[in-house]
């Protein structure tokens, strides 16, 4: 006869199932209906409350708020200016300043580009300001054929906050301006949420027929940094890497030529300034002029005070990622984002990505209903202050997003801002976590993996309905880390936990993680915004 468990035994148990936990529950709001279109966010706010944002596309904004003992409070609802956002439109920023909530909703009314700031009331969740901050000139239908068929890309917003202050700032780009010197329009803002400086980015002395925008990083007050890169063509001829500083208070844009290597032409790329050392950290894809289809990335340490480059050289994973990579060719992806730690180092995560694209009577169709788009394994590249590698990891997956489009650097870009909510891809994404005691990959998988990840041959996961969150320690010495479940694991083996860490948001000060969880356990689904505790 088996003899009961003793009190003090099922205490062991306990304590020892819960010093073993890595994320350590702390508390979870009630569920509520799974928002299957639009965008989400969720944000930790100074005073603290969270706010849960469900951005439908036609029906405003749905705005759950948490006290900062982590009950719901309110659910009110936000009724926009601009109506719907309307195919094109998107989230182009989603941050706390001053204590309230901003939204920067981008739209097309017309065919016109159209950029909104919507204000929530960080207290109570109400509306506070509904302002059309700005607009771009109307699209015609012989710019939406050059757009369709000729690459040159779409009037658009661009909008970076700085993650150590209050401040914010907008970039306006008409791609179909005739006036070379009024292409780009810069425009910052600060805790007020009121205009500091706004002036044009002029091509310098006009010789350029292109710019193409890259980045921006926001410093504090004091200015604004925008890289762009200007060039006659792609492959051929003068072309630059061109620095652009708004500088408060200033009523014109001072650019500096930063004499950027001639052989390369530069794509698309990802700034972040670092206070550690003054230094805007440019990472950028680069194809040797002349070749077909060889990209690389290269690194940049740019001196924004002094406009000139202090470090410039090629970056890429180290030999023992390229053994332990699931193809045989090597590792093979490119830089995705790059974080700056909270000691002044810094990481770039590197992804694969393929793009599928299918073709109608012969001819590719570049859109996301007509592409499908892979990503594959991830490589986590940690680098001094100074930019000296100090190790790295490699964590094998297959993620398969249908019917969408990804364009290098997504993750970089979708920073600061919220996720699109699309028949289940947004579930098929990485986080990035910079712990207090370790840094940490966050993202969805399934348990046929759990050993198949370190053997370097993944299932490939098409739907997430048998995937459940896995987080990855970024410690010690093995090239693979090793895995484990977020959320625990779940007690049937049809039921799952899975993760929307995509629109998570971390309180580094007082060690809490924010995300949203998709349970399904006997049958049943439900969502809910829980709180945890790295550990």
């Amino acid at each position: 006869m088996k003899k009961p468990l003793s009190l003090s035994l099922f205490l062991i148990i306990l304590l020892f199932s819960t010093v073993k936990a890595q994320f350590k529950p702390i508390a979870e709001g009630p569920a509520f209906k799974e928002p299957e279109e639009g965008f989400a966010k969720v944000l930790q706010l100074k005073n603290g409350n969270t706010m849960f944002l469900d951005i439908s596309l036609k029906e405003g904004i749905a705005v759950h708020m948490y006290n900062p003992a982590h009950h719901e409070t309110a659910i009110t609802q936000v009724d926009p200016s601009y109506g719907k956002i309307s195919r094109g439109g998107n989230i182009k920023g989603a941050f706390e300043i001053n204590g309230d909530v901003v939204l920067m909703v981008s739209s097309l009314d017309s065919r016109v580009p159209t950029l909104y700031r919507i204000i929530i009331d960080g207290k109570t969740g109400m509306l506070k300001d509904d302002t059309k901050i700005a607009e771009l000139g109307k699209v015609n239908l012989f710019q939406g054929y050059s757009m369709a068929f000729g690459g040159v890309p779409m009037p658009d917003f661009f909008v970076r906050k700085d993650p150590n202050s209050d401040n914010y700032a907008i970039v306006l780009f008409n791609t179909f301006e005739s006036d070379r010197s009024k292409r780009i329009e810069i425009v910052s803002y600060g805790a007020s949420n009121k205009e500091v400086s706004r002036a044009y980015y002029a091509s310098p002395d006009e010789k350029y027929k292109y710019l193409q925008y890259i980045d921006m990083a926001v410093i504090g007050s004091e200015k604004v940094c925008v890289l762009a890169y200007g060039y006659n063509k792609r492959n051929d001829g003068d072309s630059e890497l061109i620095l652009a500083n708004l500088d408060k208070g200033a009523k014109a844009v001072s650019y500096t030529e930063l004499g950027f290597s001639q052989d390369l032409s530069v794509y698309q790329g990802v700034a972040r300034y670092s206070p550690a050392t003054k230094s805007v950290i440019l990472s950028v894809v680069v194809k040797q002029k002349g070749s077909k289809n060889e990209y690389s990335s290269v690194i940049t340490f740019i001196n924004p005070f002094e406009k000139k480059i202090n470090k410039f050289g090629g970056i890429s994973p180290s030999d023992r990622i390229n053994a332990f990579a699931s193809s045989k060719k090597g590792f093979r992806g490119l830089p995705q984002n790059i974080f700056v730690n909270q000691d002044g180092t810094f990481t770039v995560i590197y992804e694969e990505m393929e793009i599928i694209t299918r073709t109608r009577y012969g001819v590719n169709v570049s859109s996301s209903s007509n592409s499908s788009t892979t990503l594959g394994d991830l490589a986590v590249v940690n680098y001094s202050k100074t930019g000296e590698p100090i190790n790295d990891f490699i964590i094998r997956k297959s993620h398969v997003l249908n019917n969408t489009l990804l364009d290098p650097f997504y993750h970089s870009v979708r920073e600061g801002s919220a996720q699109e909510l699309q028949g289940g891809n947004q579930f098929k994404s990485f986080a990035y976590l910079d712990g207090i005691s370790k840094s940490f990959i966050l993202f969805n998988d399934t348990e046929r993996n759990n050993e198949k990840q370190e053997q370097g041959s993944v299932v490939s996961i098409q739907g997430v309905s048998d995937c459940d969150g896995f987080y990855y320690g970024l410690t010690g010495a093995n090239a693979v880390p090793k895995r484990d479940y977020v959320f625990g694991n779940a007690a049937g083996k049809r039921d799952h936990n899975l993760g929307l860490f995509s629109i998570s948001d971390y309180d580094r000060k007082n060690n809490v993680y924010v995300t949203l969880e998709l349970s399904k356990e006997s049958g049943k689904k439900e969502v809910k915004v829980v709180w945890l505790q790295p550990q």
